[in-house]
């Protein structure tokens, strides 16, 4: 099963045991595997790495052998093999591609509904009828256009200074729009 998982910037986690440092390519395993006591835990969903690693490192894992799920979204597995890293950046469009592929599941909480705003560097997913996002310099706005349970539009634009503005809300076309809290 394909997952995702973040670390801290030392490609670590310190959550449970202790600090468990890992390697890109490389293969881990435990014993047993149940969410919030033992194995390795990763995430379905993109985003909700950002859940325990707002910033930090983030990797594309495969989780193996004995998997746990515990209905609310949390993996713990008892094999997981770390297949590549990918940047802030790329969760987000990972996150885009992962709604379009799973249109009635709910989302996470870091998915936006309509209105949303990214911090400095960081990046928002809003999705909705209309939706609309503004984010501080360095980050990046990802807009998922709904029609009933469809995605019919989407696009991505880093908020660079001179293109795009901090602080100024665009639509899936990357044009400026008012910010109401309406749609």
């Amino acid at each position: 099963m394909i997952a995702y998982k973040g670390f801290n910037k030392e490609l670590a986690c310190t959550l449970g045991k202790g600090v468990f440092r890992y390697q890109v390519g490389q293969t881990y395993k435990e014993e047993l595997a149940e969410c919030a006591r033992t194995g390795f835990h990763c995430v379905e969903e993109p985003i909700e790495v950002l859940q325990w690693y707002r910033e930090g490192r983030y990797c594309v894992v495969e989780a193996l052998g004995d998997i746990h799920e515990d209905g609310n979204k949390k993996i713990s597995c008892s094999e997981m093999r770390i297949l590549r890293e990918i940047s802030k950046e790329q969760l987000g469009a990972l996150e885009c591609e992962w709604m379009r592929t799973h249109p009635e599941r709910a989302y996470s909480n870091e998915v936006c509904r309509n209105t949303g705003e990214a911090r400095q560097d960081g990046i928002v997913v809003v999705r909705g009828k209309n939706p609309k996002a503004a984010g501080g310099l360095g980050a990046t706005i990802f807009l998922v256009k709904e029609q009933s349970a469809e995605i019919v539009a989407a696009g991505a634009y880093r908020i660079d200074g001179t293109e795009y503005l901090p602080g100024i809300y665009y639509n899936v076309e990357g044009r400026k729009v008012r910010c109401g809290k309406k749609n």
